[in-house]
């Protein structure tokens, strides 16, 4: 069998802009996450323990148990 050598960065760029969402909402859906999104976590009040510890949970609601989500919903709903 014949193997072809591809950058992935050809095929990237050759994508539009709508093509590079659904394959990163795909990626997503199949439980793929960035490491890091720059700006997208807010540093306000990041200086403590707790407040790091928390923005951890942005974006990772798929690792929880429908049970922790819940809590962690409650606990929100009560300090709105």
């Amino acid at each position: 069998m014949a193997s072809i050598d591809v950058d992935i960065d050809d095929i990237v760029s050759g994508m539009t802009s709508w093509e590079k969402q659904e394959l990163a909402d795909e990626l997503y859906e199949d439980g793929y996450t960035p490491k890091a999104l720059e700006g997208a976590t807010p540093n306000i009040g990041a200086d403590t323990e707790f407040d790091e510890q928390v923005l951890k949970l942005i974006g990772n609601a798929w690792r929880l148990t429908k049970e922790d989500e819940e809590t962690i919903l409650k606990i929100a709903n009560k300090i709105i």
